[in-house]
């Protein structure tokens, strides 16, 4: 795909979740890859998407209603505009009114735009979003992603748990996860660490109160570093369980409901689940699968 682009719109997706924020990543690499001296502009509604351009992943983020986005938009006279918002054809005839010449969306709306892709929304959506470019999946683009960061040798082959989430019903309960990581320090691994968000804050001060390492709010190109050191990542649906994804690392993702598109399937990488919820999901299971995905990889 080769055009001639000064100022590219990407339409962020809306959703005010970190997850939602982290799987367009890839495919905003893999833009500035094709385009490193165009302007890059994320639209979205939410101004918590700014951690994309202080990651350096965008170079400037437009916060709008639908209603300012014509007046607001149009000083940029767009080369190109990409729509990340797969059902929203609001944005797609938005980028029609602000004659973006060269506009990429998926056939869902395909009238719309001068290239579309077929829409299925059961794939895991970072690699959804990177076939408005053409290009492989999140795996295939994973060694030129990781040229971007360094190894953090503090948490090298270190075993790294991440136990909160966006929602309780999305949470394992601490206790086991307490209960896991003794199981790994008897199994003979000295490298423990927690990394916690800033809703955590009861999860922080049982885990301090046991001993445990406990990192806290991290910004995003720091948890990227310290994933991609880890021996194994497990976590319940997360945000930071996408940084896993996109890294190829080893990794456990601990599920309420198992939703396919928000779950990258490779070898080094499982999910749990269980029809009696997150708490009925034992320890042993989990050291199962994980001394598996340790040994076999």
């Amino acid at each position: 795909m080769l055009i001639e682009g000064k100022n590219i719109a990407i339409f962020l997706h809306n959703r005010p979740f970190f997850g939602a924020y982290l799987v367009q990543i890839p495919f905003l690499v893999m833009l500035r890859k094709y385009y490193p001296d165009a302007n890059l502009v994320g639209v979205s509604k939410n101004k918590n998407a700014i951690l994309l351009v202080n990651s350096g992943f965008l170079d400037t983020l437009e916060v709008v209603e639908k209603r300012e986005q014509f007046q607001l938009l149009k000083k940029y006279n767009f080369d190109a505009g990409f729509n990340l918002r797969p059902s929203s054809i609001a944005v797609a005839f938005q980028m029609l009114l602000l004659k973006i010449p060269y506009r990429v969306g998926f056939k869902k709306f395909g009238a719309f735009y001068t290239k579309s892709v077929p829409l299925d929304l059961t794939v895991y959506r970072a690699n959804l979003f990177l076939k408005l470019l053409n290009v492989g999946d999140v795996s295939s683009i994973a060694p030129y992603f990781k040229e971007n960061f360094s190894y953090n040798d503090d948490f090298s082959n270190g075993v790294l748990l991440a136990p909160g989430a966006g929602g309780e019903e999305k949470k394992w309960p601490i206790e086991k996860y307490i209960l896991l990581a003794n199981r790994f320090i008897k199994n003979g691994e000295d490298k423990i660490f927690f990394i916690i968000g800033p809703q955590e804050e009861k999860e922080r001060e049982l885990l301090e109160k046991k001993g445990f390492k406990v990192i806290v709010n991290l910004d995003l190109n720091s948890l990227i570093s310290l994933i991609l050191s880890c021996k194994i990542f497990i976590s319940n649906d997360c945000g930071p369980s996408h940084v896993a994804h996109i890294l190829g690392v080893n990794q456990i993702v601990l599920f309420n409901e198992f939703l396919p598109e928000w779950f990258l399937k490779r070898n080094n990488s499982k999910y749990i689940s269980s029809i009696h919820g997150l708490a009925s999901i034992n320890v042993e299971e989990v050291i199962e699968v994980a001394n598996f995905i340790i040994n076999d990889n």
